[in-house]
């Protein structure tokens, strides 16, 4: 689905003395001094500098798209049809910025568990940039003070709507490591390089803020087969490509190539049709808690529900009167731990139409007797099902906009997560 509506250029906020991560105020961006009357036309203009080719036959538009901006077709298109290509030059991330000498020679140094810094130091350099090569692509973004994440949301408002989804347990933990990255990496790099990174972008808030964009809109390159075993690629920013929003049934498709980036129809699309990307096979929870939307029920056919390992484990338990085989019972699930086949944090999905950890699922059932899973089948119920039906969902329901890589949660995707 869409984002809110992109607003102009994002400015940080104006900050002074020590700093204080704890006491960080709400860095709600001052307005652009001189900010650009049309902002589409200021980006469609960059494109051309930059040698990013939009087809004629699409537009960049608030009309006609689920929300904010979008990309319509003003023509019709067919399977195979090149959208727009972006040139690796314009892509902004560690290794195109200006500051990319300095982050590269650093890179020891900005290690962290999510692997976004480099690209979050990036942002936050060219953010105050007066003469960002990228300052034209930044006047599309949405207001970082105005971003719909749950991260954002009011705590009992979060678990409340919710509760059973396990995206609350997922912000917290992002809240948390988020936090500990900025205090540990972040924040002692800005002060050691005083006069690349101002007081403005010193800011833990502005910091989570940069997180979700980064969350919601960025892209990661996919691994080529025969690099399964190495660590997923970095994120970077698509510009163009971050304006297509996202439905399940998409018809475009982003294609990487040694020298540019692709956007490809995939299905024909009539005129004055909106251009759909895909950030992956997400499921509705996994879209609230990386772009703020879900899509209405039934229309998310990537929609799935988790039932937590762990719970399984606990049926079983409940259904064993004899201890010796409580203890064979827990001997069999920590040899499955040992497997990867099990694991406390896991979680057995299940698809519209199949399970899709069925190995993992069929052999954890065998580890009890079959009448613990019959007695015990009510606590089995996905707690997605349970506590969130469709009609809560879709209470819940906004039009958020986003991006497309591959999650670190459940299913290849767009994006990822920094839990």
């Amino acid at each position: 689905m869409a984002a809110p509506a992109k607003r102009s250029r994002v400015v940080a906020p104006a900050g002074s003395g020590e700093h204080d991560p704890a006491s960080d105020p709400d860095p709600d961006p001052d307005p652009d001094p001189d900010p650009d009357p049309d902002p589409v036309a200021g980006f469609l203009r960059w494109c051309g500098q930059v040698g990013l080719e939009l087809s004629p036959k699409v537009a960049v538009s608030r009309q006609g798209t689920v929300a904010g901006y979008g990309m319509v077709a003003r023509e019709s298109l067919q399977p195979g049809e090149l959208l727009f290509a972006v040139p690796r030059a314009a892509l902004l991330s560690p290794r195109t910025c200006s500051i990319r000498g300095l982050l590269e020679r650093e890179q020891g140094a900005l290690q962290s568990q999510s692997g976004w810094v480099p690209l979050l130091l990036a942002l936050l350099h060219e953010l105050q940039a007066p003469a960002s090569l990228w300052s034209p692509y930044l006047a599309l973004w949405p207001k970082l003070g105005q971003l719909e994440h749950p991260m954002f949301w009011p705590e009992e408002e979060r678990k409340r709507l919710l509760q059973g989804t396990g995206v609350p347990e997922a912000v917290e933990k992002d809240l948390s490591n988020i936090q500990s990255e900025y205090c540990s990496i972040v924040l002692p790099f800005m002060e050691a390089h005083p006069d690349l990174f101002s007081h403005r972008v010193r800011s833990l808030e502005l910091y989570r803020q940069l997180v979700a964009l980064v969350m919601a809109y960025s892209f990661q390159e996919p691994l080529e087969e025969d690099e399964d075993e190495k660590e997923p690629n970095s994120p970077l920013m698509v510009p163009a490509a971050d304006i297509l929003n996202h439905v399940a049934n998409h018809n475009a498709n982003l294609e990487y190539s040694p020298d540019c980036l692709r956007m490809v129809a995939t299905q024909p699309i009539p005129k004055g049709h909106e251009i759909f990307n895909t950030y992956g096979q997400m499921a509705n929870w996994q879209l609230i808690h990386m772009y703020g939307f879900v899509e209405p029920y039934p229309d998310n056919t990537d929609d799935t529900a988790d039932i937590q390992m762990v719970t399984v484990r606990e049926a079983a338990l409940q259904g064993i009167k004899v201890e010796a085989e409580r203890l064979l019972l827990h001997e069999r699930w920590d040899f499955l731990c040992k497997l990867e086949m099990v694991g406390e944090e896991g979680a057995f999905v299940i698809g519209r139409k199949e399970v899709l950890t069925d190995e993992e699922l069929i052999t954890t059932l065998k580890i009890g007797r079959h009448q613990t899973t019959k007695d015990y089948s009510s606590t089995l119920i996905p707690m997605w099902y349970r506590d969130l039906n469709p009609g809560s969902m879709n209470s819940i329901y906004h039009q958020g906009r986003c991006p497309t890589w591959r999650t670190l949660i459940t299913h290849p995707s767009r994006n990822c997560s920094i839990s």
